[in-house]
């Protein structure tokens, strides 16, 4: 027992690590189409903690998730100045999206795909790819207007009317590059580390 929570601890901390670089790196933390596809950045951190939550379960997945929102939440206020900074000073933003991704992809995981054929799981892992994209997503647009309306926030370029039609205006293009970035990297990603974690004892 005390040899198998030592290798979730392990696998944890190295999962951490990965996100922390991603935070640092930019170039790590998001696929840069712009050369290809103007303007577009999917952000590829959530799939990070969803890949650990598949592999670890939904309470590692959600500690995971939590890591990233404590990165979120203090890179937001140690640089301040931008709308995507005030949007992630508040901690619930910052950080219930986050954990939702690790929550509710580990518990997915589990309950559907753990025990599934070659095929169904790779459908389902690329499923729970894009649906890691939409938590985090809707999430995080659900609550900037929430929070907004409730702190009454005025900065520059944030719109008096109609403020979830302008960030989901902002956010849906990339979203979409996300979604299928999602897809892609889970399914691919999950089937490669699956049965390694799992002979290795790791079965969420």
């Amino acid at each position: 027992m005390t040899n198998n929570k030592t290798k979730y601890l392990v696998i944890t901390t190295f999962f951490m690590a990965i996100i922390l670089l991603q935070v640092l790196i930019p170039w790590l933390g998001y696929i840069p189409l712009g050369a290809v596809i103007v303007g577009a950045q999917p952000t590829i951190i959530q799939f990070t903690v969803a890949i650990a939550a598949i592999l670890l379960g939904a309470r590692w997945g959600a500690f995971i998730g939590g890591f990233w929102g404590l990165l979120t939440f203090w890179q937001a206020w140690s640089t301040p100045g931008s709308i995507g900074s005030l949007m992630f000073q508040n901690p619930f933003t910052a950080f219930i999206p986050r954990i939702l991704v690790g929550l509710v992809i580990g518990m997915a995981f589990n309950k559907w795909l753990r025990n599934k054929n070659f095929g169904v799981r790779t459908l389902g892992l690329g499923f729970l790819g894009g649906l890691a994209a939409l938590i985090n997503t809707v999430g995080v647009v659900l609550l900037t207007v929430v929070g907004f309306k409730v702190m009454r926030t005025n900065f520059t370029g944030i719109p008096n009317h109609n403020l979830l039609g302008w960030l989901i205006g902002i956010v849906s293009f990339n979203s979409i590059f996300e979604i299928i970035t999602g897809i892609i990297l889970v399914a691919a990603i999950g089937n490669v580390l699956v049965p390694i974690a799992e002979r290795a004892g790791i079965k969420g």
